[in-house]
C-alpha cells in the first residue's frame, strides 16, 4: 500500500482550511521567520503519520533537501522523528536551526523583556507630550513627491484619493482622502464622490475618471500633461508624511490607537545620521525583483529605511550579543530582530480598508508603492514590530514543547563540510546546494519535501534583505544565487536549467534513501513547462510515481493570492526508486476525490507527468495533460 492510500485526504482538507483560518493559533512557527511557498502542517503531518503506518515504525529519519520554512523539519521534531534539512540560503536555515534549539521558555521571555528595556531610548522617538499624556506614534504614512517635468510642480502621488478608513471599526463611515496637487489629507464621509480640499481648494475626484495608464504615466494635476512614470521614479526619493497612528501610552486596554492627520508638532521628522549604519550601505544588486527598487530610485539597503528604524535594528542586534544569557536564547531573539528588517519605511504597504500594515514583501514581491507606512518597530501594536515578534517566538516555543517532544540538539552545518556520520538522534540542518548532502548511503526512511515551484518565487533575491541583516551579525557569507533552482533571466537561467538542478538534489537524495524508502513532494504550476522539467528531474534522478492525491494548499485570503487567479491546490506525489525489482506498467494510485476543475487539472497532469516517469512516454506532456483531463471529465484547460 502506498503511503498516500493511508491517508483520509477529506478530513485534511477540513483541517487544513481550519489551520489556515489562524496559523499563527495552530501553528505559530509560521511567524518564526519570513520565507515562501509554506506546505500546511496538517498536509506534512498526515503524510508523517501515514508514513509510520507503512514502515510499521515508530521512528525513522525524514529528511527535506529543499527546507525553506521548515514545516517538514517543525512537524518531524513534534513526532520525535530525526530530521535532516536543507537549504541553500543560509537566512532560513539559520532561523530553522534557531526555532528548533532547546530553550529554557522563562529564559526567553526575561532576555526578551530585558532587550526591550534597553531599546527604551529608541522606542522614545515616536512619543510626544501633551500636558500629563504621553502619546505613542505607532505607524507614519507617507505620499511620494515628484517634479512635473512640464510645470515642475509637485505632484503628489496618492495612487487613489483613498489613502484608508479612518478607523477599524466595523460600523467606521469616514475615510481620509489626499490631494494630488497639494498632498493634503481631508476627512470626509467614505462613500463621498468629489469635495473640496481644504489645502488648495481644489475639486478631488474620489472615482477614477479620465482613464491614463498609471503603469506607465502619471498626469499632472496642475498642467495636466503626461510625466512617464519610470523616469519620474528613478530620482532619489522624496516623501511628505501625511497621516499617522497614535495610542495613548496611559491608555485603557480596549481603547483603540487613533488614525489623524500629521501637524507640525508631531515626531514624523527622522534623526540624525549615525556612522554606525556605513555597515548596511550596501548597494542594492540588480534582479528581475530587485529592478523594481532601483527603477523606484533607491540604490542601497538602507535607502528603504529611515535612519530611526536602522538605528533600532542595528542596536537591538548589539544589545542582544551584550545580553547574558544562553547562545539558544539570544540566537531566537536575533532571528525576531532580523525578521524586523522586512518593515522598511518606504516600502510597507496600508490596507486601506483594514487599516493595517502589510510588510515589504507579503506579496512575494518587493513592495511597489508610492504611498508608504513606516512602523515604529518597538511598539507594543501593529504587524511586525519587535514586541510582537518576541511574543510569537515565545509562542513558537511553547507550541514545540506541549507536543510531549524533546528538542533534540541542533546541528548547522554547511553542505561544503564533511559527510556526517552519526545523525539520526539529532536534527542536522545544512546550509548550501542540495546537489550534495551531508549524509551517508541508505541513511532516510522518507525525503519530504516541495521542490522550487519553477519560476513563481525568485526566493533569493527576496532574501536579500534578510541577508544584509545576517551578515552584520553573524558575519554570514553572501550566498550564490546562480544555484538556485529557479529561472531567472537576470543571470542565464532558463527551464531547462531548472531541471537541471532539480534533477541533481533529487539523485542526490535518492542515493540517500533506503531501499524501502519512499520520495513524496508537493507542487503546483500553471505552466505545462514547469510540469514537465519536473517528470523529467523525477526520471532522470530514478524514481517512478506510486500515488497521486490533490490538497488544499495555500490560504485563498493570503495577500499573495488576492485578485490573482491561481492554484490554491497541491498535487501530491509519492514516489520510489527504480530498480531492477521494481517493474512500472501501470499508471500510480489516486487517493482522495476529485472536488473541482482546479483538482481535475492537477490531477492530469499529475498522471501525465507519470506517463513520463513510469512508461518513459515519447508523447508530449501537454497531448498527455489533455487526455488525461478529458478522461477525468473535462472541463476549462488552466494549465499552459
Amino acid at each position: 500500500m502506498t503511503i498516500l492510500g493511508r491517508i483520509e485526504w477529506g478530513k485534511v482538507d477540513v483541517d487544513v482550511k481550519t489551520q489556515q483560518a489562524n496559523r499563527e493559533r495552530h501553528a505559530p512557527v509560521v511567524s518564526s521567520f519570513r520565507w515562501w511557498a509554506r506546505r500546511p502542517h496538517a498536509v506534512v503531518g498526515a503524510i508523517l503519520d501515514a508514513a509510520r503506518s507503512q514502515f510499521g515504525e515508530d521512528k525513522f529519519a525524514v529528511s527535506d533537501p529543499f527546507s525553506g520554512g521548515g514545516t517538514v523539519a517543525f512537524e518531524a521534531t513534534k513526532r520525535g522523528l530525526p530530521v535532516y534539512a536543507q537549504d541553500l540560503y543560509p537566512w532560513p536555515t539559520y532561523a530553522l536551526a534557531s526555532a528548533l534549539e532547546p530553550t529554557e521558555p522563562e529564559h526567553l521571555a526575561e532576555a526578551g523583556r530585558a532587550l526591550l528595556e534597553r531599546l527604551t531610548p529608541y522606542r522614545r522617538l515616536y512619543w510626544r507630550e501633551e500636558g500629563p499624556d504621553t502619546y505613542e506614534v505607532t505607524h507614519i504614512i507617507r505620499v511620494r513627491i515628484i517634479s512635473c517635468s512640464h510645470c515642475n510642480s509637485p505632484v503628489y502621488l496618492f495612487p487613489e484619493p483613498l489613502i484608508s478608513l479612518a478607523s477599524r471599526r466595523s460600523n467606521e463611515q469616514d475615510a481620509f482622502f489626499g490631494c494630488s496637487s497639494c498632498g493634503t489629507v481631508s476627512r470626509r464621509h467614505a462613500s463621498v464622490s468629489r469635495f473640496l480640499c481644504e489645502g488648495c481648494s481644489r475639486k478631488v475626484l474620489t472615482r477614477k475618471g479620465e482613464k491614463v495608464r498609471s503603469d506607465i504615466l502619471i498626469k499632472c494635476p496642475h498642467c495636466a500633461n503626461c510625466i512617464p512614470r519610470s523616469p519620474a521614479l528613478c530620482a532619489s526619493p522624496q516623501w511628505k508624511p501625511v497621516l499617522l497612528q497614535e495610542r495613548l501610552l496611559s491608555k485603557r486596554k480596549n481603547e483603540p490607537p487613533v488614525l489623524r492627520e500629521v501637524v507640525q508638532t508631531d515626531p514624523v521628522e527622522d534623526v540624525p545620521e549615525d556612522p554606525l549604519e556605513e555597515c548596511l550601505k550596501v548597494p542594492i544588486r540588480s534582479g528581475i525583483e530587485t529592478n523594481h527598487l532601483l527603477s523606484a530610485g533607491f540604490r542601497n539597503w538602507t535607502d528603504l529605511y529611515t535612519r530611526r528604524q536602522t538605528q533600532t535594528l542595528l542596536a537591538a542586534l548589539e544589545e542582544v550579543r551584550a545580553l547574558d544569557y544562553p547562545d539558544s536564547v539570544k540566537d531566537r531573539l536575533a532571528v525576531a530582530v532580523l525578521g524586523a528588517s522586512e518593515m522598511p519605511a518606504y516600502l510597507c504597504r496600508w490596507d486601506r480598508f483594514h487599516p493595517k500594515i502589510f510588510e515589504a514583501i507579503a506579496n512575494h514581491r518587493y513592495a511597489r508603492s508610492t504611498v508608504a507606512v513606516e512602523a515604529n518597530l518597538l511598539s507594543p501594536i501593529g504587524r511586525g514590530t519587535l514586541p510582537r515578534r518576541l511574543r510569537a517566538a515565545e509562542k513558537a516555543l511553547s507550541w514545540l514543547l506541549e507536543q510531549n517532544c524533546v528538542l533534540p540538539r541542533v546541528h548547522l552545518a554547511s553542505a561544503d563540510d564533511s559527510p556526517h556520520q552519526n545523525w539520526n538522534e539529532d536534527t542536522l540542518i545544512v546550509t548550501g546546494s542540495s546537489t550534495n548532502q551531508l549524509l551517508q548511503d541508505d541513511s532516510t526512511q522518507l525525503i519530504l519535501t516541495d521542490p522550487p515551484y519553477h519560476d513563481d518565487v525568485q526566493y533569493g533575491e527576496l532574501a536579500r534583505l534578510f541577508h544584509v541583516w545576517l551578515r552584520v551579525y553573524a558575519g554570514t557569507v553572501t550566498p550564490d544565487e546562480r544555484a538556485e533552482a529557479t529561472p531567472n533571466p537576470m543571470r542565464d537561467s532558463d527551464t531547462r536549467r531548472y531541471e537541471e538542478v532539480v534533477a541533481e538534489c533529487l539523485t542526490e537524495s535518492r542515493r540517500t534513501l533506503a531501499p524501502n524508502g519512499r520520495l513524496v513532494l508537493t507542487f503546483h504550476n500553471k505552466k505545462l513547462a514547469a510540469w514537465e522539467a519536473l517528470g523529467n528531474a523525477l526520471m532522470r534522478a530514478g524514481f517512478v510515481v506510486a500515488a497521486l492525491a490533490v490538497v488544499r494548499a495555500e490560504n485563498a485570503a493570503d495577500h499573495s493570492k488576492r485578485g490573482k487567479r491561481t492554484f490554491l491546490c497541491d498535487l501530491v506525489i509519492e514516489c520510489v526508486p527504480r530498480t531492477d525489482e521494481v517493474s512500472v506498467t501501470s499508471l500510480p494510485e489516486i487517493s482522495g476525490r476529485i472536488l473541482n476543475n482546479e483538482r481535475k487539472n492537477l490531477l492530469a497532469v499529475g498522471l501525465a507527468v507519470s506517463e513520463v516517469c513510469n512508461l518513459r512516454s515519447g508523447e508530449s506532456i501537454r497531448a498527455l495533460y489533455l487526455e488525461n483531463l478529458d478522461r477525468l471529465g473535462g472541463g476549462p484547460v488552466l494549465i499552459r
